[in-house]
Order: structure tokens, then C-alpha cells, then sequence
């Protein structure tokens, strides 16, 4: 009976705890959930996936995408003054588009807005034409002027695929309703989406960022979403580039973008409500061009693409977040680095060395044809052929440039039905146009390549007798370096335009901003400051390598992680508090690694942060429970507690029990030793001026004061205090809280300690003895020693007496570089294993250090490299880092040749190294070391150097 009795306390035992286990885990699912609902976990969620979206490859880059830009480039180059001005000139923009037609350019998508009208701009080549062939008549006022918005316009239809721009807001421009109908009739698209999900999430997504200050600069009213008109003006607006361009264009796209809450751009829309038809994103609408399919069909969570003619009637299905938006997968490069970039500076560059080209053959012709002229009645002249071959190119041109001025007149924008007005320009039209450019350059080369020097040359030696000298040379020398200029301008020109059609030929352009005044950047998750023009690339990138994110909703975490916690952490609620951690550790440790699993290796999202947290409060509300009901695991609590006094490491054994078992592990660490310098002279000065047993008071506050000023900046820097042996402090780095920064801490420790030391100084000279022999007070100066390296670290000890503490081969080193430093003139001595983990990775250059050469302390056989610790680069004077950097010029001379000791060392090294220390010493002449370098090398100049020259000074006492 009374085992029976038994049996069912510990069965009912056993169901409360499961009863409890059950009410804990639904209490966190229930919380967690309604907090996640509200959205108070939205921005830490959109951490996590930027945070995993780090951990996944990044995606493959489409070679066709090209970013053209007007960059900084652009913008400050002297010689175009036309790019200096803002807003660009309309005509820069058409250059660019013929010249890109020219190289083969497959689509040019501007993500730049064109809403309004330009004003008529000066015709600069129209004004150098007139003044090159002024014959005294009054030109034409209207020739001076261009109207560059029509020759833009012109240009859109020229190139051909060009795509503009549409703005799903309303941003007070005026359009008539035929205006809007044409952009509706051409440029959007049939969707099938039977439960309007389309225009349904938009207004959400507009809703939303209203909320988060997207209408900050349109309204300060708190807004009636319901109100029609602030639905039209606000959620459902339209404004396309103005008719005279986008009726010229083969398509149009809006740039809208959808900003997360925490001000980050990571999803996009692909397609926006217009009426009963849609727009497509401005990558998105040349897409779905290139792609061809049969019909698209908004589904909940995907949008899809079927039979895509261009690629073999393939159905593509984009998936969709819960609010209808794609996840961009962004390449993890900084937009400098990713995709290819084009500068427009290029294209530009092109189009004035062909001005250049140009005018330089029609004085070229001028000249010749001047010169074939001469008419000398006792001399026979053949006419030049270099005359005629110049004049015919320059004929050439005038016609190639009245053909594209014919091209140009026949794109007169598009009907609703596409079709061209007269026409268009056919495809045998462009290869007639941009064969003749080419045979024209082909002819310039060939001319520039012939004997056309040794031809003028001949025929100014057959007249030079009935000319003057003056005017002789005059011809000669204009005439060369004319011909030298066209050939040099020509070959530029040839060379880059091979250059760039390779880049442009079949690109996918997309032409926008990124010079440094522009604004239109953006943060996404792997930049702060992201042209925003490589939002529309990576738009493209993604949706034509078919390489999405899966976003899936964070109810199918909640129900993942409620199943696992039922298995992981309420079954086993009745087993040891062993099992019982192993299982609640899985579970946590499941939470996190299943999120990070599947967005590694499938790329599917589930938010991260729910999940994690009911994982962790079920886990951690057990732990109390378990902790609440268990006196055995609160009195070896209160004895591990009891052990300790430093704080840092009672918060490690509060987190790792068994930290209070004795012994230690290995680890990587820093070790700092720190001695007074004559520390003994400064107690015998206290006692002679006190006598011992006062002085020993005084000694002991002036002590006290002075260490603890040290101590502070060890600790301040991450230092653990090992223990003070008299008045040195042996302290490490990198335990018992892990630091991986540990060297470089412990660096600036040393720093911090000398500048400590000094302002103790300052503010005590009155409490310290007169030194008598300066009859200044007394300072007291520390030496640092440090070193890396493995150590052991833990409790060492009994069990009734613990210290947490290090020990090993490299805590001895640290103590020995500290009284290395006697020898060397310096203050903080570092060996080179801390030097290299303290100069590294963001931490590299903030350390100003002198190199030494190596040294072999007492009981270390193998030699040591070391460093003098100067201070922070940012701290230091220029004077003091330049005495440094002529410090370490010289020690490249000194150690010269360590690498091969047995080559017999050049004194000469020496002397240069000597050179190099005095003018260090000169600059700063508080440097000890110098002046013992200095010494060193003035020895074995006057007393003969060693045989073997291997840079080590070999300690005699420690």
C-alpha cells in the first residue's frame, strides 16, 4: 500500500509538472503571438532575415544588366560644362541613347522622372558651324536655338526598346484624360486577379507607410482613408512622363518602392491597379516584354507568368509575401562593387573627341585645300590627293549627319496601336546609318595612317622658293601637329568606342543618378546609402534567374515551435534537470538553427524572432520553475555563489556551473604585467622623509591611490585583475567573458594606464616625496609588458581556496618583456604575437608601435620578436608619429639581413640606420629607445659587427 501510495505521488507529481510544462508553453505561444500580431517584432524580425540573408550565397548577376550613370564623373569634368549644370540638358540624355543604339545596347530603362517641360537650350554646334563658315550675312536666329525635350523625345524612339517612368502617386501634375488613356491603352497589362488582391495590398502597403511618415511631405492632416479623393490623390495616383516622351517610348514601368518600417528596402511591387488594367515596376514591365507570357495571374502568396514564349513556353511563379510583395534577393555587394557600371562621362567623351575629330578635318581641309590652291605660273602642280581625300570626309560627314537628321524627323512618336507616325525607322535604316559612321571612321584612320604628311611635305619644298620662311614654317609646324591632333583624337576615339560597344552590345541598361549631391539613395539590408538605381537591377536580377526568397508566414513557425516545445519541454518536465537542459537547450537551439537551415540551403524565410522567443520563455519559465521547486539546485547555487567575489566571474559560473570545479582550460590570452619603475628608491625617499613607520602609512595611500588608477583602465578595456604583488599588477585580457579583440584591449590598456599614471602625477605631485636628486617630486612611472598566446585559465587551487587565475609559458614571457623594457628606453613592450592580433582587421593603423628587433629573455630559448606600444594614431602629435615612422625606417636597415645570417652584415646598413634614429631622437628627444639604438649601432661600427647577424639580443638578467 504504501508503495502504491508512492507510486501515485510520484505519478501526480509528474502530471503537475507536465500541467504546468503545457500552461507555460501555451502562455508563451498566446503572448508572443498577440505581440507579434500587433506588429511590436516586425523590426527585429527584419533584422534577423537581413541576418540571414547574409549567411545565403549571393545570387548569380546577370551579365546583360548595366548600370549607366550620371556619376561624379559626369558631373565634375571641366570639359563638358553642359553635365556641370543641374538639371541636366535633355540632349545629353538623347546623345547617350544614339550612342547606345550604335553599340548594340538591347533595352535602356531610365530611372529618372520626366514630368515636366525643358526650356529651349543654346545650339552650341549650330553656333560654331556659323562661325567656322561666316561669310558676313546675318544667319538665322532660329538655328542658334534647340529644342532638346523634342530632340530627347526623338531620341526614346530612336534607340527604340527605351523604357520610362510612371508614378503611382499624384503628384499635382496636369494630364488630360487622353493622355492618361494612351499610357493605359499601350503600356498596362491584363492581370488575372479575381479577388482584387492587387489593388487591395497596395492601398495596404500605402496605409502602412503613411503610418511610418511615407505622406510626411504631402499632408500633416491626419488622413480619412476612406475618402475617395484621398484615395486618388494619395493610394491610387498616376503621373507618367510627360506625353511628349512616353509617346515615343516602347514602354513604361512605375519606380515606386515599398520602405519597411525600420526604413529599409527589402520587398517590391511588381504590379499596380490602374482602373481595370495594371502597371507593371519599372524592371519589372520590360520583364514581362522579354518574357512574352500567355497571361499573368495573381494568386495570394505568388504571381504567375504563363507559358513565357522567349523561354520555351516555361510558367514562372514569383512567390509573394503575405502583403502581395516580392523579396528582393539582393547581391551582398556594396552597390559599387555589384553589377557592371557605365559612367556616362564615356559616352559623353565620345561625343566631343567626334566633335573634335571633326572640326580638326575641316581646317585640316581648310588648309589643303588652300594649299592645292596655289598657283605658281613656272611650276607644273598636280592637285594633293590627301586635298581631295580630306574633302570627301568632311562631305561624308555632313551627309551621315543630315541622315540621322532625316532618322530623327521620322520618329514622330507612336499611335495607341503602336505603330510608328510615317513610319518610324526601319532596321535597314540603321545598319545604312551606323555603316556609314563606321566606313566614315575606317576612312579617317586610313587617312590618318597614309602619306599624307610626306605629301604636304613635298609640295611645300616644290613652292618654298616663292613663299617667305616665316610663313613656310608657320605651315609646316600648323599643318603637323593639326595632323598630329586629328590622328591622336582619332585613335582615342577608335580605342574607347571598341571598348564601350563590347560593354553596351545586348545590355540591359538602366540609366539613373549616383553622383555624390544626388538623393536618391536608400538603405538595404547590406548598405546604408544604396543608390537607388540598383534596386531596379536587382529587381531584374532576381526575377530573370528565377532566384527567390520564399517568404513564408510566421504562423507556421508558432506552429513548429508549439509542437516542439510540447515534445522538448513538457514530456520530459518529470526527468533530471540534466535531461530536462539538454532537451530545452535543443529546443532553443532548434528555434534558431531551423530558420538559419532553411534560408541557407532552400532560401525560404520564416520570421525568426516569435519563434525564438516562445522557444526561449518556455525554456527559461521551466528553468525557474524547475530552479523554483528544487532545494538541492539552489544550495549548490549558493555555494557556487559563495566561492567568488569578482563579479565577472560569478557571472560566468551563474551561466556555466561548472566553472567552480577546479582547473582550467587553454585558451588564447593577453597577459599584462606592470612594475614601478625604481620603486624601491621611491620607498626609501618616503622613509627617509617620514621615518619607516609613518612612511610605511604613506607609502601604502600613495600606493593604493596610484594602482587602483591602473587598475581602472585595465578593467575599463575588458582586463581582469589577477592579483597585486607588491606594487605590480599581473592582469589579463580575453576571460573569463571571451574577447576576441583581447590583444588590441589590452594595448589600449597599456595606453590608458601611462596617461592614467600621468594625470596621477599632476594631480598628486603634492602627497609625493622630492626626489633629491632632481628636486622634483617623486613621479612614479610604470613599465608594461604583454604578450598573446595560449595560457591556462580558471580556478586554481583547493576547493576551500580558490583563485581565478593563468598560468603557462607565455604569462612568464609577458612578465619578462616588462623588464625588457629597462633595456630598450621604452615604456609598453609588446611581443609580435600580440602586435599582429592587435593590428588587424578593423583595429589595423589605430596603434602606433615601433618595431625592436627580437629578443631572448631569461629561461626562453626561442628568440621574441617585440614592439614598442607608442599610442593611438588619433591621439599622437604629427611630430611624435613622424619620430615613429623614421624610428621604424631605421630599423629596416638595422635588421637588414637577419634572413640570411650567415652573409657577413654591411656596416653601411648601420650607419643609415643610425642616420634615421638621430633625426627620430632629434624630433622627439623624450625617446629613449632611439638614443639606444643609436648606441647599439655606433658599437658595432667602432668594435666590429658579429658573425652571425640574426637581430637578437640576448637578456643577462630578467
Amino acid at each position: 500500500m504504501r508503495n502504491e501510495a508512492k507510486k501515485n505521488k510520484k505519478s501526480k507529481k509528474a502530471f503537475s509538472r507536465k500541467l504546468v510544462g503545457f500552461i507555460i508553453v501555451l502562455s508563451a505561444v498566446l503572448g508572443w503571438s498577440l505581440i507579434c500580431a500587433i506588429g511590436a517584432l516586425q523590426k527585429f524580425d527584419y533584422r534577423i532575415y537581413d541576418l540571414l540573408l547574409g549567411f545565403t550565397k549571393s545570387p548569380d548577376v546577370r551579365h546583360e544588366i548595366l548600370l549607366v550613370e550620371a556619376d561624379n564623373a559626369s558631373t565634375s569634368n571641366d570639359s563638358f560644362q553642359e553635365m556641370r549644370t543641374w538639371p541636366w540638358p535633355r540632349n545629353i540624355f538623347a546623345n547617350a541613347l544614339i550612342r547606345m543604339k550604335e553599340f548594340g545596347a538591347a533595352t535602356a530603362v531610365f530611372d529618372i522622372e520626366y514630368l515636366s517641360p525643358s526650356s529651349l537650350a543654346v545650339n552650341e554646334d549650330a553656333i560654331i558651324e556659323a562661325a567656322s563658315s561666316f561669310d558676313g550675312s546675318r544667319p538665322e536666329f532660329e538655328k542658334f536655338v534647340r529644342d532638346n525635350d523634342d530632340y530627347f523625345a526623338r531620341a526614346i524612339q530612336f534607340f527604340g526598346n527605351t523604357w520610362l517612368t510612371i508614378n503611382t502617386l499624384d503628384i499635382d501634375m496636369k494630364y488630360t484624360d487622353e493622355e492618361i488613356d494612351y499610357v493605359k491603352k499601350r503600356f498596362l497589362y491584363d492581370v488575372e486577379d479575381k479577388d482584387d488582391l492587387i489593388l487591395k495590398y497596395f492601398r495596404k502597403s500605402r496605409i502602412d507607410s503613411s503610418k511610418t511618415s511615407f505622406l510626411d511631405n504631402f499632408t500633416t492632416e491626419k488622413p480619412d482613408w476612406d475618402d475617395p479623393k484621398f484615395q486618388k490623390k494619395y493610394l491610387i495616383g498616376f503621373s507618367p512622363a510627360m506625353h511628349q516622351f512616353i509617346s515615343h517610348a516602347n514602354g513604361a514601368g512605375f519606380t515606386n518602392v515599398i520602405i519597411d518600417m525600420d526604413g529599409t528596402r527589402r520587398r517590391i511591387e511588381l504590379l499596380n491597379k490602374k482602373d481595370e488594367v495594371f502597371a507593371g515596376q519599372l524592371a519589372f514591365a520590360p520583364i514581362l516584354r522579354i518574357l512574352n507570357p500567355d497571361d499573368i495571374v495573381r494568386k495570394k502568396r505568388a504571381l504567375l507568368l504563363n507559358n513565357c514564349k522567349s523561354v520555351g513556353g516555361k510558367n514562372i511563379s514569383i512567390p509573394l509575401d503575405t502583403d502581395g510583395k516580392m523579396i528582393i534577393n539582393w547581391l551582398h555587394e556594396p552597390f559599387v562593387d555589384s553589377f557592371r557600371h557605365e559612367s556616362m562621362y564615356f559616352l559623353a567623351q565620345l561625343d566631343e573627341l567626334e566633335k573634335n575629330v571633326v572640326l580638326e578635318l575641316k581646317s585640316l581641309n581648310g588648309f589643303l585645300t588652300s594649299l592645292d590652291a596655289v598657283d605658281i605660273p613656272s611650276l607644273t602642280l598636280t592637285p594633293l590627293e590627301s586635298a581631295a581625300s580630306v574633302k570627301k570626309l568632311v562631305s561624308d560627314y555632313n551627309d551621315i549627319e543630315n541622315f540621322k537628321e532625316f532618322l530623327l524627323s521620322k520618329c514622330e512618336g507612336y499611335t495607341v496601336d503602336g505603330q510608328a507616325i510615317g513610319g518610324g525607322v526601319e532596321y535597314s535604316d540603321y545598319v545604312q546609318y551606323f555603316q556609314a559612321r563606321k566606313d566614315f571612321f575606317e576612312g579617317v584612320t586610313a587617312f590618318c595612317k597614309g602619306k599624307v604628311l610626306d605629301e604636304i611635305a613635298d609640295r611645300l619644298v616644290t613652292i618654298r622658293d616663292y613663299i617667305d620662311s616665316e610663313t613656310f614654317d608657320t605651315i609646316q609646324t600648323e599643318l603637323s601637329e593639326l595632323f598630329d591632333t586629328l590622328s591622336s583624337e582619332n585613335d582615342l576615339y577608335n580605342s574607347i568606342f571598341t571598348e564601350k560597344k563590347a560593354i553596351y552590345a545586348n545590355s540591359f541598361c538602366i540609366l539613373g543618378h549616383t553622383a555624390s549631391s544626388t538623393t536618391d539613395l536608400g538603405t538595404i539590408p547590406f548598405e546604408r546609402a544604396y543608390m537607388n538605381v540598383g534596386t531596379h537591377a536587382n529587381v531584374y536580377n532576381t526575377i530573370m534567374n528565377e532566384d527567390f526568397i520564399y517568404p513564408v508566414s510566421w504562423w507556421w513557425g508558432v506552429i513548429i515551435v508549439t509542437v516542439l516545445s510540447i515534445i522538448l519541454i513538457v514530456l520530459p518536465a518529470e526527468k533530471k534537470a540534466f535531461m530536462q537542459n539538454i532537451t530545452g537547450v535543443s529546443l532553443v537551439f532548434m528555434a534558431i538553427v531551423l530558420p538559419v537551415i532553411l534560408m541557407i540551403l532552400f532560401k525560404v524565410y520564416i520570421p525568426a524572432v516569435t519563434t525564438f522567443l516562445i522557444a526561449f520563455t518556455s525554456y527559461l519559465a521551466m528553468t525557474i520553475y524547475r530552479f523554483a521547486t528544487s532545494e538541492k539546485d539552489k544550495k549548490f547555487l549558493q555555494t557556487t555563489f559563495g566561492a567568488y567575489v569578482a563579479p565577472a566571474v560569478v557571472d560566468q559560473i551563474v551561466k556555466n556551473p561548472e566553472l567552480a570545479s577546479l582547473g582550467g582550460k587553454s585558451d588564447n590570452l593577453t597577459a599584462l604585467f606592470s612594475d614601478v619603475k625604481t620603486f624601491s628608491g621611491f620607498t626609501e625617499v618616503i622613509n627617509n622623509e617620514e621615518g619607516e613607520d609613518k612612511g610605511a602609512e604613506r607609502l601604502v595611500a600613495i600606493l593604493n591611490d596610484y594602482l587602483g588608477v591602473l587598475s581602472d583602465a585595465i578593467m575599463d578595456n575588458k582586463g581582469t585583475i589577477d592579483k597585486y604583488v607588491g606594487d605590480e599588477i599581473v592582469s589579463f585580457f580575453g576571460a573569463p567573458v571571451h574577447d576576441d579583440n583581447n590583444a588590441y584591449n589590452a594595448c589600449l590598456a597599456g595606453i590608458r594606464m601611462l596617461q592614467a599614471e600621468h594625470q596621477f602625477n599632476e594631480e598628486n605631485k603634492h602627497r609625493l616625496p622630492i626626489n633629491p636628486q632632481t628636486g622634483e617630486p617623486f613621479y612614479l612611472h610604470s613599465r608594461v609588458g604583454l604578450n598573446t598566446g595560449n595560457m591556462v585559465v580558471g580556478n586554481m587551487g583547493t576547493e576551500k581556496k580558490l583563485n581565478y587565475t593563468i598560468m603557462g609559458n607565455n604569462v612568464n614571457l609577458a612578465s619578462r618583456l616588462e623588464g625588457t623594457n629597462k633595456v630598450y628606453g621604452s615604456w609598453i613592450m609588446c611581443s609580435e604575437s600580440t602586435w599582429n592580433a592587435a593590428n588587424r582587421g578593423e583595429n589595423e593603423g589605430k596603434i602606433v608601435a615601433r618595431k625592436f628587433d627580437c629578443v631572448r629573455v631569461i629561461n626562453v630559448k626561442k628568440p621574441v620578436g617585440i614592439y614598442s606600444i607608442i599610442g593611438l594614431r588619433s591621439e599622437l602629435s604629427e611630430k611624435r608619429i613622424k619620430a615613429t615612422d623614421l624610428f621604424n625606417e631605421g630599423m629596416k636597415w638595422y635588421l637588414n639581413g637577419i634572413d640570411t645570417p650567415e652573409v657577413p652584415k654591411n656596416p653601411e646598413d648601420l650607419k643609415k640606420a643610425y642616420e634615421l634614429y638621430k633625426q627620430a631622437y632629434e624630433l622627439y628627444p623624450m625617446d629613449e629607445s632611439s638614443k639606444v639604438f643609436m648606441e647599439r649601432c655606433e658599437d658595432f661600427v667602432k668594435n666590429g659587427l658579429p658573425k652571425i647577424w640574426d637581430g637578437v639580443y640576448t637578456m643577462k638578467s630578467k
